[in-house]
């Protein structure tokens, strides 16, 4: 009888090994060549260059921080000014506060060096500030630091993991919420200033969250794309309320200023449209209320994932509009600068770029990448 139950369990072993060989060699394998000769492909289409706008823009260092990682947000104004600063640069590993001719003010260094993006935050009535990782991709825990970049709390640590957070503030008080987005079935959960779970919503996939008021009654809303493509609206409370963009697969998307706005009310969305039997990648500018208001080509752009905007106008120049895509992953971004929604400059960085902002009094554009600064002018030609 043993003997028989030692031969059932060897071939019951010897079947699982070739069932194992077989999906390896015949599923495995060729799908991770595909996916290295992709990644190949990518590097060349991505190799660094000028695409298009040929003497419209200079580009100089404004600012080189050692230790801060990749910039992920460059914010004029507050925090900066409670610590006798104009510019909060922040990275992955710590924030700078500047000054509006790039002289370090004061300098922070995180408890735990991060690979993903870094933002701040207010977490109290009084405006105190922290700094949250956002897009962690899996990797990390959602992570709050306080103002002197010691560790506050950490959730998510255990799989499903987590792919995006991002702070909020439902009631216009100052009170910090954290809205996370898990991958796989993991939901979407709202978490308040401690970091302690208030309520959690069954959902794949959320890949990216933010918060909006899109009704006008000046309460956040919460918008999220997931595993469907779907870009969810829901209320505070986490019902879903409506969808924007129902015919666009929608997965990174950011907000956005447009036109002359102060604060950002729009919502900038990376995605493609069927054009002759061919994907086409495009950019959607959509209102708070879901309305699109712009649709610009962005060539290259579904290459890469995540995607921020700012308008900019250089002294008396017209008003461009520009879109950062980014990916951390390749080490590579585009920039892309838009004259009335049409296509005038696009660079291919080879670094990984996210922060991006404009000086008060007419530019110049900056652009936050591997620990250092960009600065984008109008050459005297194009002024010209």
């Amino acid at each position: 009888m043993l003997r028989k139950i030692l031969i059932a369990f060897a071939s019951i072993v010897l079947i699982l090994i070739v069932a194992a060989t077989f999906l390896y060699f015949k599923i495995l394998r060729p799908g991770i060549r595909a996916a290295e000769a992709r990644s190949i492909d990518d590097q060349k289409i991505l190799q660094p260059r000028l695409v298009k706008g040929t003497g419209k823009f200079e580009k100089r260092t404004f600012y080189e921080g050692e230790g801060l990682g990749n910039i992920s947000q460059i914010h004029i104004g507050w925090p900066a000014d409670r610590e006798g600063a104009d510019i909060a640069v922040v990275g992955s590993q710590g924030a700078d506060f500047i000054d509006l001719a790039g002289h370090k003010k004061k300098q922070v260094r995180f408890a735990i060096a991060e690979r993903c993006p870094v933002v701040v935050a207010r977490t109290s009535p009084t405006s105190e500030l922290g700094y949250l990782t956002r897009d962690e991709s899996w990797a990390v825990p959602a992570t709050l630091f306080d103002k002197e970049g010691h560790l506050a709390w950490r959730f998510g640590g255990t799989w499903p993991g987590v792919d995006d957070s991002a702070p909020a503030d439902f009631n216009g008080d100052g009170k910090l919420s954290v809205l996370i987005g898990f991958n796989g079935a993991g939901g979407l959960v709202r978490l308040d200033g401690q970091g302690q779970s208030v309520w959690k919503k069954e959902e794949n996939n959320v890949w990216h969250v933010e918060t909006l008021d899109t009704n006008g009654d000046g309460r956040a809303e919460i918008l999220h794309s997931n595993a469907r493509g779907q870009l969810l609206v829901r209320d505070s409370d986490g019902n879903v309320i409506t969808q924007y963009l129902p015919n666009s697969y929608v997965s990174k998307f950011a907000l956005t200023r447009w036109a002359e706005e102060t604060q950002p009310t729009h919502i900038l969305v990376p995605t493609g449209e069927r054009r002759e039997g061919c994907r086409h990648p495009v950019i959607f500018v959509l209102d708070s209320g879901g309305k699109s208001v712009a649709k610009l080509d962005a060539p290259l752009s579904d290459l890469l994932n995540d995607a921020a905007g700012i308008p900019v106008q250089f002294r008396k120049g017209p008003r461009y509009f520009a879109v950062l895509i980014n990916s951390l992953a390749k080490d590579r971004s585009v920039l892309f600068l838009y004259d009335d929604g049409q296509l005038v400059y696009q660079e291919i960085i080879g670094e990984s770029c996210s922060g991006l902002a404009t000086l008060p009094g007419n530019g110049p554009l900056l652009v936050g990448c591997a620990s250092r600064i960009w600065a984008y002018s109008e050459t005297t030609a194009s002024r010209n």
